[in-house]
């Protein structure tokens, strides 16, 4: 045979041969795009699951802090109001004629001082309304200090070393905490 056409043979085989690498190359190629198309998609797939349940978390912990930034608001205005009540309640106590607040006064000292001796601390304000003489006729054994405390009304009983406090402050202070221990299960449910 000659020479070229040797040439020309090795030629078409060689080509034959080329572009069977060019197929396999491309199919090999189509696959790998295929395969990498399919990773991608995956990919997105989970990186859009991932994103979605992080904005749901996020989500949930800004609706969780607007709630509990609302509850505090509630909470504290409530407090505010409360607050508010006491106030008005301490001024119009203090704003009685002295009849009615005697009688309050009465009250009070009959259900801690029926019989038995001790001394009253009342305020400066109220020895105008709080006399001696109106003190022996609930008890005679009692007495009225001249000592003053810093209360609004009220008294406070001194028996020996031991003190009943029962200032109207106290007394409120007592009851706001009563009152507020409602108030937390009213809004937060009860505690077991």
């Amino acid at each position: 045979m000659p020479l070229e056409k040797i040439i020309e043979s090795i030629d078409e085989e060689f080509s034959l041969e080329i572009d069977k690498i060019k197929k396999e190359t491309q199919d090999r190629v189509s696959e790998t795009l295929k395969e990498a198309r399919g990773k991608a998609a995956s990919i997105k797939e989970e990186i859009l699951k991932a994103a979605s349940f992080e904005a749901q978390r996020r989500r949930d912990r800004i609706l969780t802090t607007a709630n509990l930034e609302a509850r505090r608001v509630i909470l504290k205005e409530k407090e505010c109001l409360i607050e508010e009540a006491y106030g008005k309640a301490l001024v119009k106590l203090k704003k009685l004629g002295k009849k009615s607040y005697q009688d309050i006064i009465k009250k009070m000292l009959l259900k801690i001082a029926k019989t038995g001796s001790g001394e009253i601390i009342i305020s400066k304000e109220d020895r105008k309304r709080i006399t001696p003489s109106f003190i022996k006729s609930i008890n005679k054994e009692l007495k009225i200090l001249k000592e003053e405390r810093g209360i609004s009304g009220g008294f406070i009983l001194k028996r020996e070393k031991i003190e009943v406090n029962n200032s109207f402050e106290s007394l409120f202070r007592s009851k706001r905490e009563e009152l507020e221990l409602r108030l937390v299960r009213i809004l937060f449910g009860s505690y077991r």
